[in-house]
């Protein structure tokens, strides 16, 4: 599900909300928002949607800023 950054967090179904670090060996992501690489040992944010479908999709965010930016009402 690809969601703009005018969607509303209530008409997402958000199943979760984290803050993780990725660990030796882990692949490198990139933020959904700004493109920075997230790598190694750097604590980034991620939230995980289900579209209507029933189909679970994450999206990787730098920092709490660029989820915020992303998607304002969470």
């Amino acid at each position: 599900m690809e969601a703009s950054g005018n969607t509303a967090a209530t008409e997402l179904n958000i199943q979760n909300k984290s803050t993780r670090v990725l660990v030796d060996g882990s692949p490198n992501y990139r933020c959904d928002y700004c493109g920075q690489v997230i790598s190694e040992q750097m604590k980034f944010s991620a939230v995980t949607i289900r579209d209507p479908d029933g189909e679970i999709t994450e999206h990787f965010f730098c920092e709490e800023e660029c989820m915020t930016s992303q998607y304002p009402d969470i």
